[in-house]
């Protein structure tokens, strides 16, 4: 009898496992709706909780908030652990998937039983309230949601192709949080109305809920795919307390934290206090539905202007804009606070001043890495990202400590269900959370977001990372399994070569020999099909190639937005990124002989891949010039050469005439084109024979 996963695993089978591949429709939206069925419980847990445990069942609101900071705490270790244990998962199934597979049931019933009070007394309904909030979040939540922000990475190598799943997956998540924050309590309220029975209500609108999630989480894994299957064996080298020393002493996953931080205290404390606001001062507890969508709404529509925005004003500016639009939108409300409809505007500005940082909330981590890994040699990313969940939790937990001391001391009682009713301090309270605390949180975080200085120089710095690590550029460091094309060929041989020493007639006698292609311009067209070019650009782009000089400024842009979530124009640094890729593209779907394109460089790590370098005398080169290059002399010859050794040490960090980054080097001028193929095929059959 099959199991559970094999029964599901049916949507995997014949599925096109390259590692470039551009992901489906219907695999990107599998996953990207995967992300609400997450945050459906994690939006209940982080806002309405709070609300459910002082107002519902009477738990105060000092113990509440002692619960959530030693929750947090433990929740932020087991994330850690967590990564840790998908690190070393191997099932046929994938390191991710299984688990969301394993875990999407528990994760439903833990749920539902957070929200399940028995009829405990006071000790009871803390000690209840502790334990099942803790298998909910720092056991179960953690099991699942670290998996799951995995896959995200393991379906595709391409980085267009996450730029589109992460925007996507933003949009839906930020929606699923809304519909929660908004629409939850009043949909409780009116199932509360209608069986008289308020627990009952908030235990049978959880269970619909996690019932809907359940079913979200099992297509995740049935219709997602892990193809990205090498592990990165260099990171496993690291000493912990070195690879936490460069965590720590990098500025830029500093201010990644920190924004972080202060954006989930905006979130806890805005999620939170929004609920007892509308209910104790604005006098309705149902406005919380328009005032919560309304900054969510404003929120989304601010994600879907970024992919044209972040190019001309970079992440920085923008972030800070948006923090002095919701420093404005707090002021605004200052004016009268008790007016809905000046709320609702404080709202709409609050959402789009916190689109930017929303929106690239997940790249800063992702430059921060490259920066560490440019500054210090160490590529470092599981402890980062877990280091970033761990700040992010027990932000949380301390926000929501804080803000139930604060409530407790201000005598704060969930169960008095008018302002007249509570005491003035704790209307206070009430009111300097919603009111002044964010702007203080506003104006941190600009300060924060002024140090962050990637903007302007984070293209040198990926150029210098592509000079030292060839896996940056090409988009792996790995090998892949290639497969034999279709006339039987799996080698595939790089040539460089200096002008006027026959590379191309001996590529071509290479190609005849083992039946295959050469490649030169075929990547060009490629490339510029890959980016969405329309015919009139094609010449520019094999104008920027083929002049090999990086003082000629890219005049055009590739990028007219094609895809979502694309929030740059072309730059040389992602130019030969992208030939880099197709390079690879072709070298696995079908082997062949490649021209120049350092090719050497991008190919180097890949299986049954031979490089050659190919120089002659100037006696030589002159008579080549005359006779193949239109009459061209050894001056001007020689004059490409240097362009072309400037683009090669640009992208790779070597001279191009190196012979250590070469199989072998060949002087034509005294093998002849005919003596420098045979001598080729040679070594190269000689070699393979060797391999087995």
């Amino acid at each position: 009898m099959k199991s559970p996963a094999e029964l599901l695993n049916f949507k995997q089978h014949g599925k096109d496992m390259n590692e470039f591949v551009k992901v489906p429709v219907s695999e990107k939206l599998a996953y990207c709706f995967g992300d609400p069925a997450l945050t459906l419980m994690y939006t209940m847990t982080t806002t309405l909780l709070i609300y459910f445990y002082t107002n519902v069942v009477g738990i105060s609101a000092g113990a509440v908030g002692m619960i959530m900071l030693v929750s947090r705490v433990f929740d932020g270790f087991s994330d850690v652990l967590m990564g840790t244990i998908i690190d070393r998962t191997h099932s046929k199934y994938g390191k991710s998937r299984i688990w969301i597979l394993r875990l999407a049931v528990p994760y439903a019933l833990a749920a539902v039983v957070l929200f399940t009070m028995p009829g405990l007394g006071p000790t009871g309904k803390i000690i209840y309230a502790f334990v099942t909030y803790n298998i909910m979040n720092t056991v179960v939540y953690t099991a699942i949601s670290q998996p799951f922000h995995a896959l995200g990475s393991l379906m595709s190598r391409d980085r267009r192709e996450r730029d589109v799943i992460c925007n996507v997956r933003m949009v839906l998540s930020i929606t699923a949080s809304m519909v929660i924050t908004a629409f939850t309590l009043p949909l409780i309220n009116k199932v509360a109305g209608m069986i008289h029975n308020e627990q009952a209500a908030w235990i049978i609108v959880t269970s619909v809920y996690a019932v809907i999630s359940v079913f979200v989480l099992l297509n995740t894994y049935t219709t997602c795919t892990e193809r990205v299957q090498t592990a990165q064996k260099s990171k496993e080298n690291i000493p912990f307390w070195t690879a936490l020393k460069a965590t720590v002493t990098n500025p830029y996953f500093l201010i990644a934290l920190g924004l972080m931080l202060f954006y989930t205290v905006y979130q806890i404390i805005i999620g939170t206090d929004l609920t007892y606001y509308c209910q104790y001062i604005l006098g309705n507890v149902d406005l919380v539905m328009p005032l919560s969508a309304s900054e969510k709404i404003a929120t989304i529509i601010g994600i879907a202007l970024l992919p044209k925005l972040l190019p001309k004003f970079g992440k920085r500016n923008l972030i800070c804009a948006g923090c002095l639009l919701g420093i404005a939108g707090q002021l605004l409300f200052l004016l009268n606070s008790t007016s809905v409809t000046l709320g609702i505007a404080t709202c709409i500005m609050r959402g789009i001043g916190i689109a930017p940082f929303y929106g690239v909330q997940y790249s800063l981590p992702s430059d921060a890495i490259e920066y560490g890994q440019w500054k210090t040699g160490l590529r470092i990313e599981g402890l980062m990202f877990s280091s970033m969940s761990m700040g992010q939790k027990a932000g949380s937990g301390f926000t929501s400590a804080i803000m139930g001391a604060v409530l407790s001391m201000a005598a704060f009682d969930g169960l008095k269900a008018t302002a007249a009713e509570q005491t003035a301090e704790a209307v206070s309270v009430i009111r300097t959370f919603y009111l002044y605390v964010p702007i203080a949180i506003w104006i941190i975080m600009f300060l924060i977001a002024l140090c962050y200085k990637l903007d302007k120089k984070y293209d040198r710095m990926m150029r210098e990372l592509i000079a030292r690590e060839g896996k940056d550029a090409a988009g792996s460091g790995d090998t892949v399994d290639i497969p034999q094309s279709v006339n039987g060929n799996k080698i595939n041989i790089a040539i460089g070569r200096v002008y006027g020493a026959s590379g191309r007639r001996i590529a071509e006698g290479l190609a005849k020999e083992l039946e295959c292609r050469v490649y030169d311009r075929q990547i060009i067209c490629l490339l510029a099909e890959k980016l969405g070019l329309e015919d009139a650009q094609m010449g520019d782009v094999q104008k920027y190639l083929d002049s090999y000089n990086e003082n000629e400024p890219l005049t055009f842009s590739p990028y007219t937005y094609p895809a979502a979530g694309v929030a740059e124009d072309m730059t040389d640094v992602s130019m030969f990124t992208e030939q880099s890729r197709v390079i690879l593209e072709l070298a696995s779907k079908s082997p062949g002989v490649f021209l120049g394109r350092c090719a050497n460089f991008v190919l180097a790590k890949q299986p049954h891949t031979y490089s050659f370098f190919l120089y002659a005398d100037d006696e030589y080169r002159e008579r080549e010039g005359a006779e193949y290059y239109e009459g061209q002399s050894l001056k001007e010859l020689k004059e490409r050469d240097e362009q072309r050794n400037e683009y090669y040490r640009k992208f790779t960090g070597a001279r191009r005439d190196d012979p250590k980054h070469y199989d072998m080097v060949v002087n034509v001028g005294k093998t002849g084109v005919e003596g420098a193929v045979r001598m080729i095929l040679d070594y190269v059959e000689k070699k393979e024979k060797q391999k087995g």
